[in-house]
């Protein structure tokens, strides 16, 4: 038993290790690490500490996305090159290094303050008016879509 179990600790080692490197994608890091997809969730059910461990990993993942998601928010700068080609030496193009700035993202900016900015209403709602008769009961419903957040 000893040996199979060091066994079963390198599998599930391995695979931390890959779901590390394709934050938390189960897939793919299955298939790095050589491990049956049936495991991992086995492993998620019976051992607590190897559970823990994933939800750690899917916390980085989140907090990658919304690192992400603040770049695209604030803009962001990229290395970038310009070419030109002289007519008189067309084997010597000038290879000009640049940077270049992207501005920020709106969608990206919506998207913030409708998930984040709930409590602030930013938020869209639907609501729903009806007129008419349910269940012998008289009542009155209207559907309209508010716009400006309230």
């Amino acid at each position: 038993m000893g040996k199979s179990s060091h066994t079963v600790a390198q599998q599930k080692r391995k695979l931390l290790d890959a779901l590390r490197a394709s934050l938390g994608v189960v897939e793919t890091a299955c298939k790095r690490a050589g491990v049956p997809r049936r495991n991992h969730y086995d492993w998620m059910a019976k051992d607590k500490k190897y559970a823990a461990e994933v939800d750690e990993i899917e916390d980085v993942a989140l907090d990658f996305g919304e690192s992400q998601l603040h770049k695209l928010m604030n803009g962001y700068s990229v290395p970038d090159t310009k070419v030109f080609f002289n007519k008189e030496d067309p084997d010597s193009p000038i290879i000009v290094p640049l940077t270049k700035h992207i501005g920020p993202d709106p969608s990206s900016v919506i998207f913030f303050l409708k998930t984040k900015g709930k409590k602030r209403g930013f938020v869209e709602r639907t609501q729903v008016e009806h007129s008419g008769a349910i269940g012998g009961v008289k009542v009155s419903i209207r559907k309209a879509k508010e716009k400006d957040g309230n």
